[in-house]
């Protein structure tokens, strides 16, 4: 009873306001129906006399309200998401710079060991020049004292 006495005040609520021409397109024949955000798949009229402005308003600010909050989470979400991939970046970066750094020190040791290796190539190669000169010149000595002996 309380039901349909509210279904009534609502009625001549919305049929006042429509009477006095503030709404032209409540008056026209279009449904328009709404399905709840809470899934219980129920359907409204909007255009039904049972609703008023009051109740349009009402549903149009849950609605404004359950955007917000989806609209929040959804920055939450993308702000979380880009932290996880900043922080994924960290770490790769964090690996290439451990990678790097391992790197340089091979490199500084190669150059180390190369300049090494071109010091003992330039000692060596003046230890042969040097035998190479006392062959050269042991050959000549040898050569010369040969024909004295050769007096035969």
């Amino acid at each position: 009873m309380v039901a349909e006495e509210n279904k009534s005040a609502w009625a001549e609520s919305d049929s006042e306001e429509s009477s006095s021409g503030t709404s032209s397109s409540s008056e026209s024949e279009d449904e328009v129906q709404c399905l709840m955000a809470d899934d219980t798949e129920e359907v409204f009229d909007f255009s039904s006399p049972e609703f008023t402005r009051e109740d349009l308003v009402t549903a149009l600010n849950e609605m404004v309200l359950e955007y917000k909050t989806f609209s929040l989470s959804f920055e939450e979400v993308k702000a979380e998401k880009e932290s996880c991939a900043t922080s994924a970046e960290l770490v790769g970066s964090s690996n290439m710079q451990a990678a790097l750094s391992k790197l340089v020190t091979e490199n500084k040791e190669l150059k180390s060991r190369s300049e090494e290796i071109l010091n003992e190539n330039q000692r060596l190669a003046g230890i042969i020049s040097s035998r190479t000169r006392s062959s050269a010149s042991l050959q000549k000595l040898h050569g010369a004292t040969k024909p004295y002996r050769d007096k035969t």
